[in-house]
């Protein structure tokens, strides 16, 4: 089965949903005291069927607007406020009703505030939590109408002054774990890519981007190893950029280097993505061409040896050819990787010796 592969942004979607999910949860976790309070005979009926048609219809609307992606039209994804505001309308409802249980159904509003963390900063929570207040205060002449010579002014002021000190505290709380949170994200992000750019190092060659030699001679050892348990076999060809020491004698070893980045960026591009091409010390790299067969491999040299006689060189005068004296050799059981390096550096010193710019094979390994 294909494993599925989400994009940032479908990562995104899915992390603002199972947010959505905890806030269905502190809904349901809600219902239970406004179910208590009627059982009690504390608050009327109508009240707990109006929060709860109203409360499935706010969580509806919030869920299509997630499952559809409405919610990327506006600026905050997350729908943080419009969520927090809807809730705290919910609860200041119900506990108009709420009676002698009215601080249980405050509670909840810090459990809001603290959603809210998620998402805001310090002053945006401070900003909510005053509304809060506000609201509430306002509340309070329909509480009395609500429960007439039950009204007790003295202990509702009480209550509304401790929870004005309270809940701006919280929101400075939240304001702070949130901003904790968002330098954590940076801490990792930085992290991911510190890690990734060691990984890089690991395997790549600082100066041309290619793969190093110890990569190199990784990949080569599974390659050997998969040969040998189904078959087949594959090419290796040392290549040595000609006359090396020339350029940088005489053009300097800046210009050394574009001859290295270069070489290496011409080569790559006549490759296939299933070969393996990377620096292999100073001015020889390492080339292996898996499941190719020895007229293959020929043929991928000659492309080579075509793209770098019309590429330019940054520095190099006009007049100057940069060439490549390649060994190649063809795996053969059972010999290691190192037998077969050998094999092939033998044919590029024979390639140099007859006069560079050319390919030499080097002979079959006979069977043991």
């Amino acid at each position: 089965m294909p494993v599925q592969v989400l994009s940032a942004d479908q990562r995104q979607q899915r992390l603002r949903l199972r947010r959505f999910l905890l806030s269905v949860v502190m809904y349901l976790l809600a219902a239970i005291p406004q179910v208590a309070s009627l059982y009690s005979g504390i608050s009327p009926a109508w009240v707990l069927q109006t929060w709860a048609l109203l409360s499935a219809l706010a969580l509806l609307m919030f869920y299509l607007a997630f499952r559809t992606e409405f919610n990327l039209r506006f600026r905050d994804p997350s729908l943080t406020h419009a969520q927090m505001l809807v809730a705290i309308a919910m609860v200041l409802f119900t506990q108009t009703y709420a009676g002698e249980a009215r601080g249980a159904y405050l509670v909840v509003l810090s459990i809001i505030l603290m959603f809210g963390s998620f998402k805001l900063h310090t002053r945006q929570l401070l900003g909510i939590s005053l509304l809060t207040i506000l609201c509430y205060g306002l509340t309070l002449p329909l509480i009395e109408r609500v429960e007439g010579a039950r009204f007790n002014l003295a202990a509702e002021l009480v209550l509304w002054c401790s929870f004005s000190i309270y809940l701006p505290f919280i929101a400075v709380l939240g304001g702070y774990i949130s901003a904790l949170r968002r330098k954590l994200v940076v801490s990792n992000a930085k992290l991911q890519e510190v890690l990734q750019q060691v990984t890089e190092l690991a395997s790549h060659d600082e100066l041309t981007g290619l793969y190093n030699r110890r990569y190199l001679l990784e990949m080569l050892s599974h390659e050997k190893n998969r040969t040998d348990r189904g078959g087949g076999s594959f090419c290796v060809c040392l290549l040595d950029i000609d006359h090396f020491k020339r350029v940088n004698d005489n053009l300097g070893h800046g210009v050394g280097d574009e001859v290295l980045k270069t070489f290496a960026r011409v080569v790559e591009s006549t490759l296939r993505s299933t070969d393996f091409f990377g620096r292999y010390g100073g001015e020889e790299f390492l080339l292996f061409l898996p499941q190719t067969s020895e007229a293959m491999a020929q043929y991928c040299v000659q492309r080579i040896q075509t793209s770098l006689a019309e590429a330019s060189y940054a520095g190099v005068p006009a007049d100057w050819r940069i060439t490549t004296s390649v060994g190649m050799a063809q795996y053969s059981l059972p010999e290691t990787v190192a037998e077969l390096i050998r094999r092939a550096d033998k044919a590029l010193y024979q390639a140099k010796a007859e006069g560079r710019d050319r390919l030499v094979m080097a002979p079959a390994q006979l069977p043991v």
